[in-house]
């Protein structure tokens, strides 16, 4: 292994890189052959390390804060050392503005050098060792902390770093494959860094778990499972008044059933969701979905199910050959703007089926009226397309597949939870907002007067 590493990490005085201080406007760093023309020869001077005080400079025009942040990014191969020098680079910086250059009469100075000792900084996942600069008060106070080194040390910068490198499906096993290589580098063994990960998922779990959503309007809420061996994570999935998705909890349970169902929605309504609105609820077909949705939101639930989960329900009761004319079928139906002739639409689809296998005529039936929810609410262009399916949070139950797809033991059910926010919180983090966006209030408008016009018949039928 060490010798692997000496091949793909050359050693840093080979590269002679200089740090020009102060840092103004960004840091500037030089290589010190790169003023040197063709044939030159270093003199005896040059060899012995002396540097030259000119020459091609590479600027990085960042500020301290975005430069720190550059060096918790994931750094590859070489870059680890210069993240290194770069390291070294902010802490002699906060050492010169304190105490001023080195050897500088300065009666007023507030600071002073105190030597160096050994120190660790985290980088790309790394911890690695660092000569940090030592200052203490010049009225005899004691030392003084370095700013810089408790950013570069933070304890929170290696699980994070971690949590990203495993959550694009990188195996713990195959860590010191994958993350940055550098000969100063130590700690990067298999155990530690799945403890490593189980704290940050820990936290993030937490974190999703106390989300609270107070003074926010979800104006649907997509609810579908994904199956972690043998057991099944129920998600949801809100979208605002302005067509922003968050991911806004998950329940586990051994199936997807109304009891689990209903124990996530309640846990949301707890939590700050407003149950008193009308909200769409856009569901895969699942009956204790649909079971659960009605008991927890009542009156205010108007529920959407998925036409893709129910062409694929019908499908499989349908020989091969009469499959085209399905198809073609239920896409007329489902294209349809006017409520009433699409239902018509898919009622004579349903009589087509009889001939062909009554089961599947039964499969369309079974919740015709609420696939055609979004028809009625007149949702149009790309909202509909949305609306219409479950794709949303199907797609970001596939990022949850992806960051599992190495996982071949699941030791006990936390770790099946945690693995599942990983993926989830990965997914949110690319989440856009939905299209046809802008047609969100119009479709707040129809659901309310839809939720009014139900509850208007239902005191007709009392009366």
């Amino acid at each position: 292994m060490k010798s692997d590493l000496k091949e793909a990490v050359p050693p840093v005085r080979s590269l002679d890189w200089t740090c020009v201080y102060p840092m103004r406007g960004g840091t500037a760093l030089k290589r010190a052959y790169a003023k040197r023309g063709a044939g030159h020869k270093r003199k005896p001077s040059e060899r012995r390390g002396a540097r030259p005080d000119t020459g091609r400079e590479v600027q990085l025009p960042l500020d301290r804060e975005e430069l720190l942040g550059l060096m918790q990014d994931s750094l590859q191969g070489l870059a680890v050392e210069l993240g290194l020098l770069v390291a070294s680079a902010l802490l002699e910086d906060e050492v010169t503005r304190l105490c001023g250059a080195r050897y500088e009469r300065r009666p007023e100075r507030t600071h002073t050098r105190y030597g160096r000792q050994g120190g660790v900084v985290t980088l790309g996942g790394q911890k690695l060792p660092v000569a940090r600069p030592r200052v203490r008060r010049a009225d005899g106070g004691g030392e003084v902390a370095l700013e810089t080194y408790a950013k570069l040390q933070s304890p929170e910068a290696m699980p994070q770093a971690v949590l990203r490198r495993m959550v694009r499906g990188v195996s713990t096993r195959e860590y010191e494959h994958v993350v940055d290589m550098a000969r100063e580098g130590f700690g990067v063994d298999r155990s530690s860094v799945s403890r490593q990960f189980v704290r940050a998922s820990a936290a993030d779990v937490r974190a999703l778990a106390e989300r609270r959503f107070e003074g926010e309007h979800f104006a649907v809420i997509m609810i579908d499972g994904v199956g972690y061996a043998g057991e099944t994570m129920v998600v949801a999935l809100g979208i605002t008044e302005g067509g922003t998705k968050k991911v806004l909890g998950l329940r586990q349970g051994a199936t997807e059933n109304a009891e689990v169902c209903a124990a996530l929605l309640e846990d949301l309504r707890g939590r700050g969701l407003d149950a008193g609105r009308p909200t769409l609820f856009v569901l895969d077909g699942a009956k204790a979905l649909h079971a659960a949705v009605t008991r927890v939101w009542g009156k205010n639930a108007v529920i959407q199910r998925c036409q893709i989960h129910k062409k694929r329900n019908i499908t499989a009761h349908v020989p091969e050959k009469h499959r085209p004319e399905l198809d073609r079928r239920l896409a007329e139906a489902y294209r349809e703007t006017d409520h009433a002739t699409a239902k018509a639409s898919l009622e004579g689809t349903a009589r087509w089926l009889e001939r062909v296998n009554p089961d599947a005529a039964s499969s369309l039936r079974e919740g015709l009226v609420e696939t055609l929810t979004v028809v009625r609410l007149g949702v149009a262009g790309a909202l509909r397309r949305t609306l219409a399916t479950t794709n949303p949070i199907e797609s970001a139950l596939s990022v949850t597949r992806r960051v599992t797809s190495r996982v071949t033991r699941w030791r006990d059910g936390d770790m099946r939870r945690r693995w599942c926010v990983a993926g989830l919180l990965r997914a949110e983090a690319k989440f856009r907002r939905v299209k046809g966006h802008r047609e969100m209030p119009a479709l707040l408008k129809a659901l309310e007067a839809l939720v009014g016009e139900r509850a208007a018949g239902n005191e007709r039928d009392v009366a």
